[in-house]
C-alpha cells in the first residue's frame, strides 16, 4: 500500500473535519437544535393571524397620528376661548353698566361710594367710560379716577379746570367745587389755594359750602389754614375768615366737638400772641371773625370764645 504524502494526508484530515462539522458531531456537547450551520425553517403563519396583526398596527398608527395632530395643530383663530365668548363679554358689559349707573347717577359722583365696589372692576369701567364721556359726566369720571389715584395729576387738573369754569359761570351747579373739596380733604394740599380763592367769588349756598370746608380745614390743621390764608391780601383774608367763622360756629357736636372748637380757639390765640408776624395778623382776623359770629358787641375782644 502506497503511503500518502504529507500533503495528501493534510487534505484528507481537513476533509474529515469538514464532514464532521457538517454532521454536527464535532461538538457532541451542544444540542442538535443549536447547530450553527443549520438553517431555521420558517413555517407560514395563518392568514387570519397576519390580517389581525396588520389591522392592529393600522389602528395604532391612526391613534398616534391623531394624537400628534391634536397636540400640535396650530390654534384656530376663530375658535372661542374662555373669557372672550359673547356671553362673558356681555356679562362684563352688564356688570360695568351696573357699576357706572350707581357711581355716576345723574352724572354726579361721590368718591365715598368707591369702597363698596371692587377697585379693579371700577377702574376698568371708568377708563372705558372716559373715552366717550363729555360735559359733567367727563368731570365726574375724572374725579373718581383721581380718587383712585389713576393718573392723578391729569385727572385732578380736569377737576380744577371745571372748578374755574364754575366760578366764571354762577349758573352752573357746584359739583366741581365738591369734587375739588373732596380731593383736598383726601390729602391734596395744592387745592387749598384755589378753593380759598373761590370763596371770594361765590355767594349764597356755594359760599356756605365753601365756609363748611374752611371750618373743617381749620379744625383739622390751624397752622396749615393760617399759612394758606396768609397768601391773600387783608380784605380777602377777612372775607374768607368770615365764611369760616359762620360755618364753624354753627357746626354740630357731631361735626366739630366742643373740645375741638376750644382747641382751635386756643391755637388761634397762641398764634395771635406768639406766632410769626404774618401769622399773628391772620390769626387775629380769624379770632375777630369768630367774635363777630358769637357776639353782637364787636368793640370788645374776649380772650376766650364759646359757642351757645
Amino acid at each position: 500500500m502506497i503511503r500518502p504524502t504529507a500533503q495528501e494526508d493534510a487534505r484528507q484530515t481537513a476533509s474529515r473535519i469538514e464532514h464532521r462539522v457538517a454532521r454536527g458531531d464535532l461538538f457532541p456537547s451542544r444540542p442538535q437544535g443549536r447547530n450553527l450551520s443549520r438553517k431555521i425553517r420558517m413555517e407560514p403563519l395563518p392568514k387570519r393571524f397576519v390580517l389581525a396583526v396588520l389591522a392592529a398596527l393600522a389602528l395604532a398608527g391612526l391613534s398616534v397620528g391623531g394624537y400628534t395632530w391634536l397636540g400640535f395643530r396650530p390654534p384656530n383663530p376663530t375658535a372661542s376661548t374662555p373669557g372672550f365668548t359673547l356671553e362673558t363679554v356681555a356679562a362684563k358689559e352688564t356688570a360695568s353698566d351696573a357699576i357706572l349707573s350707581e357711581l355716576l347717577a345723574d352724572d354726579y359722583a361721590d368718591a365715598e361710594e368707591l369702597e363698596y365696589y371692587d377697585r379693579a372692576a371700577v377702574r376698568q369701567a371708568l377708563l372705558a367710560e372716559e373715552r366717550h364721556a363729555t360735559g359733567k359726566r367727563a368731570v365726574a369720571v375724572a374725579y373718581l379716577l383721581a380718587a383712585l389715584d389713576e393718573d392723578y395729576t391729569r385727572h385732578r387738573d380736569i377737576v380744577v379746570a371745571a372748578l374755574q369754569a364754575r366760578l366764571a359761570d354762577p349758573t352752573e351747579d357746584d359739583d366741581a367745587i365738591e369734587y375739588a373739596i373732596s380731593l383736598c380733604m383726601r390729602g391734596d394740599a395744592t387745592l387749598q389755594q384755589p378753593l380759598l380763592a373761590a370763596g371770594l367769588r361765590c355767594a349764597g349756598e356755594t359760599a356756605e359750602l365753601l365756609g363748611s370746608f374752611y371750618a373743617e380745614l381749620i379744625a383739622s390743621d390751624v397752622d396749615g389754614f393760617l399759612d394758606a390764608l396768609s397768601l391773600f391780601q387783608e380784605p380777602e383774608q377777612c372775607r374768607i375768615a368770615d365764611l369760616m367763622a359762620a360755618s364753624l360756629v354753627t357746626t354740630t357736636q357731631e361735626q366739630v366737638s366742643d373740645e375741638v372748637f376750644e382747641a382751635v380757639l386756643e391755637r388761634l390765640e397762641q398764634r395771635a400772641k406768639y406766632g410769626k408776624p404774618r401769622l399773628r395778623a391772620v390769626a387775629k382776623r380769624c379770632l375777630a371773625a369768630l367774635d363777630r359770629e358769637l357776639s353782637d358787641d364787636t368793640s370788645t375782644f374776649p380772650s376766650h370764645l364759646a359757642r351757645d
